[in-house]
């Protein structure tokens, strides 16, 4: 196996194992690994810096392997810009506590992954490092905010990258660029590093991995929380799966491939059901989120810069009924809101169980699009952006904001564990994704479960070089 691209495309447990079996040694991937981002980051962006990993392997289960971080997240001695515009070089005093465990068992940093500024767009661009692209077609997006992350993992740029998300930001790249990731249940893992001058969010903001197979997010999550799974008894999988609510405005083409999914699955012997989605995506779960999301960001920023926001954003906010306008009303940063919303999130909880019922989880849409073109904002104000841009369907059109949310935030809101994972690809040839939901603190039953359907399906991964936008095989269309 001589091949740079061979052995940048294996799976993170491929490499341990060919090391291992001394089939590699560890100077080969990491020269493979280098040879890779000067090959491919220079078309698809995906770093903010870039650290040589030393020839010398590092003890632990890891190996040495190379493993990149978005780079809002905390590590020692490394640069943390935020995605913003900034001549400073500010140089991490910390590592974040689930980084410090992969650093432990043999991981080594090879990078920091882009962001927009403050990780808050649903696309990868800031004007220190310009547009993320995606590696399939480097006219699309890659989602966002752990953008970066997810294509790097995607075409052979890093073999695990720890991401976070508020409100999808590691799924939306995940699907974007058909790679897997996991957003762990709430408070399963530690949460700190991720904001300026040692802020933090009591709640939804979580850090988990992004990777090219169940696998590999299994060996990450494995060191991240340091927790190991326990041997179950094989059963028969029980999926609910979502099924287009009538006059429902979501993309042809995330409809069919979910029609192909359920398919697959019934043919390996899944028993699958209908989700009863109805009860958790209403406009009580958007608000509740909203409410919270919006008090515990609002409270990081000053009151006057909070107010000129709501001021400047009004006519945003009527565009997004769903998500910004509720985050709109939790900046206000009424106590007694907050508090209702807390308590409105408990009950939701518990509706959210049983609607789950005996299915071990639930197969959900990530976004209401697929991939798109990169789309500017209307307007930029030191990170807060503003889209006038709708996503039009077959039978409605619906805002930029709301269509990438209206299928996230109430999963965020009930703290479930999320696997997102490729069930198909769209007419462009660009990967579609999915959330796998399931019960809160059943983190490994759901990777399990995860690895079953993701084997059952059989979707593949990034190939080959990315597609140049000009390429009239693409077929690439506006939305």
């Amino acid at each position: 196996m001589n091949s740079i691209e061979e052995i940048a495309m294996l799976t993170a447990v491929d490499v341990i194992r060919l090391i291992e079996d001394r089939v590699l040694d560890h100077k080969d991937v990491v020269i493979a690994h280098q040879e890779r981002v000067v090959q491919m980051n220079p078309s698809v962006n995906a770093f903010d810096s870039f650290v040589e990993a030393p020839m010398v392997q590092r003890a632990g289960p890891l190996m040495g392997l190379p493993v990149t971080v978005k780079d809002q997240i905390g590590v020692e001695g490394l640069s943390r810009h935020f995605g913003l515009d900034t001549a400073v070089e500010a140089r991490c005093e910390s590592t974040s506590v689930p980084i410090g465990r992969l650093i432990d068992a043999g991981a080594n940093i090879a990078g920091k992954t882009t962001l927009p500024p403050f990780a808050m767009d649903f696309q990868t661009y800031n004007a220190r490092k310009g547009w993320t692209n995606n590696p399939w077609h480097l006219d699309y997006t890659v989602g966002g905010s752990s953008g970066g992350g997810a294509a790097a993992v995607a075409c052979g740029m890093s073999y695990l990258d720890i991401g976070a998300d508020l409100a999808g930001s590691l799924r939306i790249p995940a699907s974007f660029c058909g790679v897997y990731s996991l957003l762990p249940s709430e408070n399963a893992l530690e949460s700190d590093g991720m904001l300026k001058d040692g802020g933090s969010l009591a709640h939804f903001a979580r850090m988990g991995p992004l990777a090219r197979s169940v696998d590999d997010l299994m060996l990450a999550w494995e060191h991240l929380s340091g927790t190991t799974p326990n041997a179950d008894e094989a059963t028969v999988p029980q999926i609910g799966i979502w099924e287009p609510a009538q006059g429902e405005r979501i993309a042809d083409d995330i409809t069919s491939a979910f029609t192909q999914a359920t398919i697959r699955l019934k043919k390996h012997a899944f028993e699958t059901g209908s989700a009863d989605t109805a009860a958790i995506l209403t406009p009580e779960a958007y608000a509740c989120y909203g409410e919270i999301m919006g008090y515990e960001t609002g409270a990081l920023v000053p009151v006057l810069l909070r107010y000129i926001g709501r001021i400047f954003g009004r006519s945003a906010a009527k565009r997004s009924p769903n998500f910004l306008a509720n985050v709109h009303s939790g900046q206000r940063c009424n106590k007694n809101a907050f508090h209702k919303a807390l308590n409105s999130r408990s009950r939701i909880e518990k509706d959210f169980n049983v609607a789950l019922g005996e299915h071990e989880a639930w197969l959900v849409p990530v976004t209401r699009t697929t991939a798109f073109k990169h789309i500017a904002p209307n307007s930029d104000r030191n990170g807060v952006r503003n889209y006038s841009h709708n996503f039009v369907f077959s039978n409605g059109e619906v805002n930029y904001l709301d269509a990438m949310t209206d299928f996230l935030t109430p999963f965020s809101l009930v703290g479930a564990p999320v696997v997102t994972l490729p069930v198909g690809f769209d007419r462009r040839g660009l990967p579609i994704g999915a959330q796998l939901i399931g019960r809160r603190g059943e983190d490994w039953a759901l990777l399990k479960l995860a690895k079953r359907v993701a084997s059952a399906l059989a979707i593949g991964g990034f190939e080959g070089e990315p597609l140049n936008a000009a390429d009239p095989q693409t077929g690439a269309c506006a939305l």
